[in-house]
């Protein structure tokens, strides 16, 4: 009979402690983690009005006159490198996926359009040096999106012969949902960093969906909560599951996440094994 008691007290406590869990989070405002990085804002704030912003550049840069600057402006080229450029800021500031995709195309556009400035309309005397000036300035910002916009929750670093494998390298965790039927489940965690992280899952998320994670492994014990970015389904390159963006952490959780990251990085790749003590 005591017996019998104490478990039904222990169901209740983890009941009650799960619903308080879900309740402090419904108190933190979904549109701050929708957001992206304010140094992310800052640079689509350059790229959506990229048509403005490229001629200003260029008569700088390049040194055009009125007539080469009317010149890019009737040039075709001009128009869909801007397109790409528009709709990269535009995808970069909502976390899309796909704006990886066309940033990188964008970039192809540019230095296209770039060379055929200075061979055609510029009149600058160091068209080497502004040249070698616009590549640089499109390697830091290429280094700056990749660093943003590559992340776990978007591109799960998963080896493609791995991704159907069961023993695949991965940390158990425990998903509690806020608006999903599915209550509390079970996931796995296939890459992780201080930003996101990516689940397998067999069930199906909404859209911007608030989730809390438990994580219990490498003697860390931490949750941390968390919006539904990306609802992957099963390919060649990753198994059905999720791309969990973190909500801001506080000092005691970005210690732990850190710990579970690095130790988890050097469980999946061997060549880590001494960069991150144990």
């Amino acid at each position: 009979m005591v017996t019998q008691v104490s478990s039904v007290l222990s169901v209740k406590k983890s009941t009650l402690e799960s619903l308080s869990k879900l309740e402090e989070n419904k108190k933190v405002p979904l549109i701050q983690e929708l957001r992206c990085s304010r140094y992310l804002y800052f640079l689509t704030f350059f790229m959506v009005p990229f048509p403005v912003t490229y001629l200003i550049f260029s008569t700088l840069i390049f040194d055009l006159d009125s007539k080469g600057i009317l010149l890019l402006v009737l040039s075709p080229l001009f128009y869909i490198a801007s397109f790409f450029w528009i709709i990269s800021g535009v995808g970069l500031q909502r976390l899309k996926k796909w704006s990886w995709y066309t940033f990188i195309f964008a970039q192809i556009f540019i230095t296209y359009l770039n060379a055929i400035n200075l061979l055609q309309y510029s009149n600058s005397e160091y068209k080497v040096w502004a040249f070698v000036l616009t590549i640089l300035i499109q390697g830091y910002s290429l280094v700056s999106v990749s660093g943003e916009i590559r992340v776990p929750y978007l591109f799960p670093k998963i080896r493609w012969w791995e991704s159907g494998i069961a023993g695949m390298p991965h940390l158990p965790v425990t998903l509690h949902h806020l608006s999903n039927s599915h209550g509390i489940t079970a996931g796995q965690v296939l890459d992780m960093n201080m930003k996101g992280c990516f689940i397998k899952t067999p069930y199906d998320y909404h859209p911007f969906e608030k989730v809390t994670i438990d994580l219990d492994v490498f003697d860390q014990r931490v949750s941390v909560s968390g919006v539904v970015i990306w609802n992957a389904k099963s390919t060649v390159t990753h198994p059905k599951g999720i791309g969990l963006r973190f909500a801001i952490l506080d000092r005691q959780r970005r210690r732990k996440i850190r710990v579970i990251s690095q130790r988890f990085l050097r469980q999946k790749d061997p060549k880590y094994a001494n960069q991150f003590p144990t």
